[in-house]
């Protein structure tokens, strides 16, 4: 692992180091940090405001000692990674409850997709309030599409602002409508915990609709259609709570401890691990993460305390148990799939190991004239490669490499990113029976070492 995220309440425990466990990682993460990156979201902003004492404020301090300013952020259409202190994105962040903007917003630069979501919003309440919502309207109801606003700028903002004050301090509003929902849409309480999957299950529900198939109809009701992927993973996270397929204890839930998680899950997922001790965190982002094919791992904080000592155990390795690991799963060919592409062989091997403490998949290409291992992450094609990510995989081979006497120059950032962006970039290494390079694949954001072979490595 090298991205770790963890949630706001694992900071908490580390700053406060009351627990042994605590105190013991909270020192390996500070002696090993410049081997990891650890993230912080908008999440943790959230959480740390609801915090009405000055302790959050030496808690943002210890966060930059392990996160730097390492801040995960949404710029449409991607997931970056700005540079911001926790302390600067907490005073440059608005309130998730405060609407207060609404009341200096520009009505007339709306477009028409959000006229759209506003209306059917609208509709959809009033509907429902007034007891004439169907119980079938999810897949019923004609969608509203209108150029013209079905309430003025007053009305909504009065609205707006009364329905989220309800909601946020009135946490019986949200658990009665989760009870109605589960009794007409999921009376059988078919969960994520079950080894069968709840998407497939849920189709037959009354509803008749798949969870996906739902979250699908759900969108179109809004009259939303150019949606985003935070949009759609929040509306997956709060169905989740909503239909009961994994929901939180009925004391516990709060709809602002909802939102703020399903966007600790969601940029959780834009790392290799997430790390809570909260246990509906970890279900609900294990349940989505399954659904929609993600890699990132989920752990308990028990959990991440191995791992996390395997990981250190992996970066330290000396050159010689590195290759022997490679040519270990090489030789034992344990082969996962193979196909045909173009000239190429390609003969995917089961990894049992982490290669230069990193790489955990192993490729063989093939062609008429060449053999050559590719060493890659198993990581999702949509997840950033951080720079950072790159200079600690760099400078790993520069050191292990130097114990043989290969001087290689460390990563410059300055230097080597331009290459990159232009799928120019290539680190080589040549010895006497082999020839390895470090690139990237071309136009995806995956690291990937190639050994092209000069005699097999094989038995």
């Amino acid at each position: 692992m090298v991205t770790i995220y963890f949630d706001k309440q694992l900071f908490s425990h580390l700053f406060k180091a009351k627990d042994g466990k605590y105190a013991i990682l909270r020192e390996k993460i500070l002696s090993h940090k410049d081997e990891f990156i650890f993230l912080y979201s908008n999440a943790h902003i959230f959480d740390l405001q609801q915090d009405t004492t000055d302790t959050k404020y030496a808690e943002m301090n210890f966060m930059q000692s392990v996160v730097d300013c390492n801040h995960l952020i949404y710029n449409a259409p991607e997931i970056v990674v700005a540079t911001e202190s926790p302390r600067s994105a907490f005073d440059n962040m608005a309130k998730m409850n405060d609407f207060s903007w609404l009341d200096n917003f520009d009505f007339s630069q709306l477009t028409q997709e959000q006229k759209n979501f506003i209306n059917n919003i609208i509709d959809v309440s009033i509907k429902d309030l007034t007891g004439k919502l169907d119980f079938d309207w999810i897949t019923k109801r004609k969608p509203i599409h209108s150029e013209e606003l079905m309430v003025d700028k007053a009305t909504f903002t009065s609205l707006t602002k009364y329905v989220a004050k309800n909601f946020y301090s009135n946490n019986n509003q949200y658990k009665e409508i989760r009870d109605n929902v589960i009794a007409h849409y999921n009376p059988n309480q078919i969960t994520a915990d079950n080894k069968r999957s709840f998407n497939e299950q849920l189709a037959s529900s009354p509803l008749g609709l798949s969870f996906i198939d739902t979250i699908k109809a759900v969108l179109d009701q809004t009259g939303l259609h150019n949606v985003d992927n935070p949009t759609i993973y929040y509306i997956s996270y709060m169905l989740l709570d909503m239909f009961g397929v994994s929901k939180d204890p009925r004391k516990k839930v709060k709809i602002h401890n909802l939102q703020v998680d399903s966007c600790h899950s969601f940029f959780g997922a834009y790392c290799d691990c997430i790390v809570s001790d909260d246990d509906g965190l970890r279900r609900k982002s294990q349940a989505l993460y399954n659904l929609f094919h993600f890699s990132t791992q989920v752990y308990s904080i028990d959990e991440f305390i191995e791992k996390f000592d395997e990981a250190i155990y992996n970066n330290q390795k000396k050159l010689q148990e590195y290759f022997n690991e490679v040519i270990s799963d090489y030789n034992h060919r344990q082969v996962v799939k193979s196909e045909k592409i173009s000239e190429y062989t390609l003969t995917y091997i089961k990894s049992a190991h982490k290669y230069f403490g990193y790489f955990n998949c192993m490729l063989e290409r093939q062609s008429k004239d060449e053999t050559a291992i590719i060493l890659y992450k198993d990581k999702d094609i949509y997840q950033p490669l951080h720079i950072r990510e790159v200079g600690i995989v760099v400078n790993r081979l520069v050191n292990v490499f130097k114990e043989i006497g290969i001087d290689l120059p460390l990563f410059d950032s300055e230097v080597e990113l331009p290459h990159m962006k232009d799928d120019k970039w290539k680190r080589t290494i040549i010895l006497d029976d082999c020839e390895i390079y470090l690139t990237k694949f071309e136009k995806h954001p995956m690291l990937c070492l190639f050994i092209k072979l000069k005699k097999s490595f094989a038995k």
